[in-house]
């Protein structure tokens, strides 16, 4: 893939994963225009159920089905990309990158405003208290440093860690990424649905957490790092909530979903105007690179 088709994936990645975008976890063989709208309950039932066991033969089955593929190098052009991508976001840190930064922040605080008056005058709509949810989920200060930390986890390659355990723990993040990309393929193809792949994602980013708190026990513990993973796990939930709420936003904006009430219409027209104003904010910061 040329540089330049890299850079809108650079800027998304900068973001912090709280500011929920367009999945750019698939490749574009991978993307589909499918969203559904959030579901709390959903997510609630995915805990729930991993929890119990339910899904352990869907990891057994997706775990096998990795090692096949690694052993066959079927991933060796997932993970070229991957590594292209963790140099250009290695290359747009500092000033250019931090200033990005302060200008989404500021665009998504004008937008979380428009979108509230939405709400408090659409008290009664279910993707009122999303949005609400998602506008006021605030994590403290080390939850916000924990969320960053294991995000930039996912912008970074084998052997990018600047100790044992943070390599070990990119490792974790890639193997869940390659398995997170093959269950893009299957829905993509039709072999699973919509729900099913919503369910199996999160599956899939609970146990990668659980093999990161697994990994900071023992001869590489790291104080700071374990805080960072153990206070990530514990508000992914919320994450993924008001991430998935955001999601539903973009699609909204975007025009892959079609409103279902007046209150997603006037949100709809919210969210194309400030979608068009990210695509500038990207070409002012970036554009250099196109």
């Amino acid at each position: 893939m040329k540089k330049f088709l890299l850079v809108p994936f650079v800027a998304a990645s900068l973001m912090l994963p709280l500011i929920a975008k367009e999945d750019t976890t698939k490749i574009e063989s991978v993307k589909s225009e499918q969203v559904v709208a959030p579901q709390q309950k959903l997510i609630d039932e995915v805990l729930s159920d991993y929890r119990e066991g339910r899904y352990n033969n869907f990891l057994k089955s997706i775990d096998a089905s990795y090692k096949e593929k690694s052993n066959n190098w079927e991933f060796n052009s997932a993970l070229e990309e991957r590594k292209k991508l963790s140099e250009m976001v290695t290359d747009y840190q500092g000033e250019r990158g931090d200033a990005f930064k302060k200008d989404i922040a500021t665009l998504h605080e004008a937008q979380n405003r428009e979108l509230v008056e939405v709400c408090i005058n659409n008290p009664r709509e279910k993707i009122s208290s999303e949005v609400r949810d998602m506008v006021f989920f605030s994590p403290n200060p080390h939850e916000l440093e924990s969320i960053e930390y294991v995000h930039q986890l996912s912008n970074k390659f084998k052997g990018d860690g600047v100790t044992p355990l943070e390599n070990k723990l990119i490792n974790i993040d890639t193997e869940f990424w390659l398995k997170e990309l093959s269950i893009g393929v299957a829905l993509t193809q039709g072999q699973i649905d919509q729900e099913t792949f919503q369910k199996q994602y999160l599956v899939l980013q609970v146990e990668k957490m659980k093999q990161m708190k697994d990994a900071c026990q023992g001869d590489l513990v790291d104080v700071k790092i374990k805080s960072y993973i153990d206070t990530a796990a514990e508000v992914l939930p919320k994450v993924k909530a008001s991430a998935s709420t955001r999601q539903y936003l973009t699609a909204l904006g975007r025009d892959k979903v079609a409103p279902k009430c007046d209150a997603e219409k006037k949100m709809q027209s919210i969210m194309a105007s400030y979608l068009q104003k990210e695509d500038a904010l990207i070409e002012k910061h970036f554009q250099s690179d196109q």
